[in-house]
C-alpha cells in the first residue's frame, strides 16, 4: 500500500454535500487491537450545521458531546444514540462551522459475493460502527492521517454521477421541513446500503 492516496484535509473543508456525494466510493481504513479493516463507503448523510435543524449543532448548539463537530473538517465526529449504538461523522468545513457528514453504510473490503441482506454487518451507522468496535474513543481522529486509527482512502474506484442516488434523510422526522432535504446520498443498487 505504498501507493496508497490518503484524502488530504483540505478534501474536508469543501461544500459539505458536495463532500457526501464525493465520499462515495471511498475507503475507509479502521485499525482495531493491531488488525487493519477496510471497507468502501456506500451511503452518507449531511448535516448542514447551526442552519441545520436536523444538525446536533443547529443554532450554534455547543456541548462537550458535540465538541468534534466544531475542530477543522477532517476529524471524526462519534456519538452515542439510544444510549446503545455509535455513529460515525466527518466533521467538514473551517474550524468553528460545524458540520459533518454521517457514514451510513460501508461494504467491507475485499468484496464478498452471495451474501444475503440479513447477514449484512455494515447496512447501518449504528451496526457499522457495532461490527468494527467504533465508539467514542475515536472520536475526533485526524482522519488524513496514516497513522490514525481512522483514515480515509482513495483506490480509484470509479463512481459516475447516474449511481448515485438522492433521498431524504433518515430519522429526522423532529427538523420540519429539513426532514425532507434530499441531503443523503447512496450507491444505487449496492446490497449495503441500509434503507432503499
Amino acid at each position: 500500500m505504498s501507493d496508497l492516496l490518503i484524502l488530504p484535509q483540505e478534501f474536508y473543508m469543501e461544500d459539505t454535500t458536495q463532500i457526501a456525494k464525493d465520499l462515495l466510493g471511498k475507503v475507509l481504513h479502521i485499525k482495531i487491537q493491531n488488525e487493519e479493516f477496510r471497507a468502501r463507503i456506500v451511503e452518507t448523510e449531511a448535516y448542514l450545521g447551526i442552519d441545520d435543524p436536523a444538525a446536533h449543532s443547529y443554532g450554534d448548539k455547543n456541548t462537550p458531546r458535540i465538541q468534534s463537530m466544531y475542530q477543522e473538517g477532517g476529524h471524526s465526529y462519534v456519538y452515542m444514540i439510544y444510549g446503545m449504538y455509535f455513529c460515525l461523522n466527518f466533521v467538514t468545513r473551517e474550524k468553528g462551522n460545524p458540520q459533518a457528514v454521517l457514514i451510513r453504510g460501508v461494504e467491507p473490503l475485499p468484496s464478498q459475493h452471495g451474501v444475503k441482506k440479513k447477514d449484512l454487518k455494515t447496512n447501518g451507522p449504528g451496526k457499522l460502527c457495532k461490527y468494527y468496535g467504533i465508539n467514542r474513543s475515536h472520536d475526533g481522529i485526524k482522519l488524513w492521517k496514516k497513522r490514525s486509527e481512522l483514515y480515509v482512502s482513495d483506490d480509484g474506484f470509479e463512481v459516475l454521477k447516474k449511481q448515485i442516488v438522492a433521498k431524504p434523510r433518515v430519522g429526522v422526522d423532529y427538523a420540519g421541513e429539513a426532514a425532507s432535504w434530499p441531503l443523503r446520498f447512496y450507491l444505487k443498487d449496492n446490497l449495503y446500503v441500509s434503507k432503499k
